[in-house]
């Protein structure tokens, strides 16, 4: 179980098609040279994402790291695709190593992507920008099966409206059980920003 935070910190959601591995044609199989490899402070964190714009169908990237709401380091193999982006199935805190398993036929980013992931921690305060239409923010636990989400919110459909809600000092604890993390989902939001603690 990732350690207990104190500090309060702040993400908003977002994306870096090439955060981990920037543009490259792997001659061979073997390591990539990564040029980062935490996206956030605090344990949160993202699918890996790999981009090509060539038939990788052929190849598997093996990502190694710490998923997040965990301490363990983890092994996932990632098949590649087709001129498009496959993602992994985790949400990594920390990559510490991407193989590849062979030459590659065009060039590739590895970044992350898709919805963020947060640690067990405390949701103190959100301030959002909505979007055109209606929509909602929902965080909900990973780890506790089909339950309703810890903190859902409606948005109202006015792309220039912007909201902040502030809790009370103990504010929402999600990510709970075992490796626990949670998972963020925006609908018709254009932008927002937790505050966690």
């Amino acid at each position: 179980m990732a350690t207990q935070q104190y500090d309060v910190w702040s993400v908003s959601p977002k994306a870096d098609a090439d955060f981990y591995v920037t543009s490259v044609t792997p001659s061979g199989s073997g390591a990539l040279a990564l040029v980062a490899n935490t996206p956030g402070i605090n344990g949160y964190g993202y699918k890996v994402s790999i981009t090509s714009v060539a038939n990788e169908t052929t190849k598997n990237f093996t990502i190694t790291g710490i998923p997040v709401g965990s301490t363990e380091t983890v092994t996932e193999v990632v098949a590649g695709g087709n001129n498009t982006t496959v993602y992994s199935t985790r949400y990594y805190a920390t990559v510490t190593s991407i193989t590849v398993s062979a030459a590659t036929a065009g060039a590739i980013t590895i970044g992350y992507g898709g919805s963020l992931a947060l640690p067990r921690c405390r949701i103190k305060g959100v301030y959002y920008v909505g979007a055109a239409s209606a929509g909602s923010i929902s965080i909900s636990d990973a780890n506790s099966g089909p339950l309703p989400p810890r903190l859902y919110m409606d948005t109202p459909g006015l792309a220039t409206a912007s909201s902040s809600l502030y809790m009370a000092a103990e504010g929402i604890l999600v990510g709970q059980g075992n490796n626990g993390y949670a998972i963020v989902t925006l609908d018709q939001v254009a932008k927002v920003t937790f505050i966690c603690g």
